[in-house]
Parts: C-alpha cells; sequence; structure tokens
C-alpha cells in the first residue's frame, strides 16, 4: 500500500474496511467451523453447516450496510468497506467447505485452495491498485476468489461429501449451539477492531494507516497460531472422546509452547531489527513508527492464544467460562481505549490491547485448570462423575 501510494490513505482505509468487517465477518464464519469438525458423531449433516453458512454470511452483509449506512462515513468509505465485506463473506462461506475438507482429513485440498487463492487476490489487488484504485482492486480481489471457490472448493467438496442448500429444524439448532462460542470470538474481534477503530476517530485515517502499516509484519503472529491450532480440532476432540488426559494437555501443551515461543522471538526481534525490517519492507516514511512493532507483536500473540481457547474450550464445553472471561476483556477495552489513545497516542493502541487481551488470557487459563479439576470425568476413564 505504501509502495503504491503517495501517503498513508490508502492504508487508512482499507485498515478501516478490515476494522470494521472484522465484527462482522465473526458473525458470517459464526464458529461453525470449530463445531463442525469436532462433531464426531455427526449430529448435523453437511447440508445443515453449508447452508447455516449461506444464512450467517448473508446476514453478516446485511448488518454491515446497516452499519455503514447510520455510520458517520464518506460515500467513498461506505463503498470500499462494503465491497471488503462482500469478500469476507465470501471467504467464509469458502472455510465451511474447507471444514468438510478437514473432517476427511483432505487437509492437502485446504492447502492447494489457500496457496492459489493467495497468490491469485495479492496479484489481483496489486495490479488493479496500481492501475486503478483501491475500491476497483478490493472488486477485482472479490472476483477472483469467488471464481477459485466456484471451480475448485466446490467440486472438491462434494468429491467427499453430499450437500445441498435446504430448510432444516436441525439448522436453528446449530445456529443455538454455535451461538455462545461466536459470542465468545466476536469479544476478541471487538476488542481489536473499537482500539483501532477509535484511532481513527482521535487520530484521523492517516494516523490508522501509518499504525497499519508499520504493525503489518506482526499478522504472521495469529496466522501461524491458526495454522498451528486449527489442524488440532478433531485430535483434541477425539483424545477428550477416548478420555486420553494425559494426551491432550500433551497436545495443548505443545501448541501452547509454540505460540509463546513465537511471539516472544517476534517480539525481541522486532525490538532490535524493527525499524531496519520496516525499512526493507517499506520505505524511509515508515520507519519513525518502529516503536510500535514490538508492543504489536505481543497483541498479536495475545489474540492468537485467545483464539487458540476457543478450541480448548470447545472441546471441553465450556463455553460459558470462555464467553464471561472475554467479556471481561472487552469491558476493559472498552473503558480504557480512549484514555489510552488521547494519552499515548499511536502506541496506546497497543496498550490497551495489551492489558484487555491479557486479562481474558490469565483469567481464561485460571478457569481451564479449575474445570480440568472440578470434571475430572472428562479426561479420566477412571474418574467417577
Amino acid at each position: 500500500m505504501v509502495w503504491l501510494s503517495d501517503d498513508f490513505t490508502n492504508a487508512g482505509n482499507l485498515n478501516l474496511a478490515m476494522t470494521v468487517t472484522n465484527v462482522f465477518t465473526i458473525i458470517a464464519l459464526y464458529s461453525i467451523r470449530a463445531y463442525q469438525v469436532s462433531d464426531i458423531n455427526e449430529v448435523y449433516s453437511d447440508s445443515d453447516y453449508v447452508t447455516a453458512r449461506l444464512m450467517t454470511c448473508a446476514g453478516a452483509v446485511l448488518l454491515c450496510a446497516v452499519f455503514i449506512f447510520i455510520d458517520d462515513l464518506t460515500s467513498k468509505e461506505r463503498l470500499i468497506i462494503f465491497c471488503y465485506m462482500i469478500f469476507r463473506a465470501n471467504e467464509g462461506f469458502i472455510d465451511v467447505l474447507h471444514g468438510i475438507d478437514q473432517k476427511h482429513w483432505r487437509m492437502d485440498y485446504i492447502c492447494v485452495s489457500q496457496v492459489v487463492r493467495g497468490i491469485s487476490k495479492l496479484a489481483t489487488f496489486i495490479v488493479l491498485l496500481w492501475m486503478f484504485d483501491l475500491l476497483t482492486a478490493i472488486i477485482g480481489m472479490t472476483v477472483i476468489t469467488i471464481a477459485i471457490g466456484l471451480i475448485y472448493d466446490i467440486p472438491k467438496a462434494k468429491k467427499l461429501a453430499t450437500f445441498t442448500v435446504r430448510a432444516s429444524k436441525q439448522i436453528v439448532f446449530l445456529l443455538k449451539k454455535c451461538f455462545p462460542l461466536m459470542l465468545s470470538l466476536l469479544i476478541v474481534t471487538a476488542i481489536l477492531s473499537f482500539a483501532r477503530y477509535l484511532l481513527q476517530q482521535i487520530e484521523g485515517t492517516e494516523a490508522l494507516g501509518a499504525y497499519a502499516t508499520a504493525t503489518t509484519p506482526t499478522i504472521i503472529i495469529p496466522v501461524v497460531a491458526l495454522l498451528i491450532f486449527n489442524p488440532l480440532t478433531k485430535p483434541l476432540a477425539d483424545l477428550l472422546n477416548d478420555k486420553n488426559k494425559a494426551g491432550y494437555l500433551k497436545v495443548f501443551a505443545l501448541a501452547l509452547s509454540l505460540i509463546v515461543g513465537i511471539t516472544t522471538a517476534a517480539a525481541v526481534l522486532s525490538h532490535f531489527f524493527g525499524a531496519w525490517g520496516l525499512g526493507v519492507l517499506f520505505d524511509d516514511t515508515v520507519v519513525p513508527y518502529a516503536y510500535l512493532l514490538s508492543g504489536a507483536a505481543v497483541a498479536a500473540g495475545l489474540t492468537g492464544l485467545l483464539w487458540y481457547m476457543n478450541v480448548i474450550f470447545t472441546t471441553i464445553g465450556d463455553l460459558k467460562g470462555l464467553f464471561v472471561c472475554k467479556l471481561i476483556g472487552l469491558i476493559i477495552c472498552l473503558a480504557t481505549a480512549g484514555m489510552f489513545i488521547e494519552n499515548f497516542g499511536l502506541i496506546g493502541t497497543n496498550y490497551v490491547m495489551i492489558i484487555s487481551q491479557g486479562v481474558a488470557t490469565l483469567l481464561l487459563f485460571v478457569r481451564l485448570f479449575w474445570y480440568i479439576h472440578r470434571r475430572p470425568e472428562l479426561f479420566n476413564k477412571n474418574a467417577v462423575s
């Protein structure tokens, strides 16, 4: 964005679109994938999952349209956000197809799809942004990903399972079942989105663009976290079903140590080499914002940990505890974000995300070990309920 633009305005507009649509994307996803993959007894059919996801994607697009209509935005900002929401909704539908692939242990289908879509949408976005503008680039990126979904993802999923779009009472039960987990994910996204949205409101679009550009490298941390724990959903569910406590805790600790290690390494490297790295990736206009990197790395690591805890609490069935702990983090964010940003500027965004997510993560760990102690029958074949 910085290379292809004269200032941080395009980066700010794109990040504003990402920030606003993040919340509605959680509604589109509705946490169906985690329940879908862990549904080893096939309580719901593939048609139920696909139809439910189509409904949630359509609802998310509608809610986003209402929000941008009533919010204080320019016409250009509204168009950019709405088109980006269509892109996110399409990605959300492909995700439920990947749930079918994952349940049948065809992670290779998912890998090919992600690689092809990643390269195609990036190339399309860069070319169209360079030739035209940000809105055209987003539209082009949306069209190419829809095409790949139609040509590749749907046929591959249909090779593994038979599904159709159909109305069913089971869909209502599925949506009710997934609602608490969706709500807990929505809280994490709201923490991140509110902090950035408030930065844009207080400091302006260019300030948001500068923050987003400088902290872009930290995106890799939650992405790597997703790559680590998404494939673990079914194995963790199987271990819990077999009441293999040692195996369950071993997998949990391994993934946790990887996420913590990656976050620590990223924060240390950002502190010592952040300015040099931003200079190589972008240009000298971004280097003055290198001081944001290490804190953003910690915040990104905490985001990854909170996502990981979604998987853990889904498998043990404690969605109430998951919701309450994250809600406390959101309340802290809402209460302190304005104060931090007004007093500390851009780095205040890091502070509020670290504190609010850090409290939520700590509470979740306490809750997890309390739950294991109080419900040993979940993990131990010899335990008495």
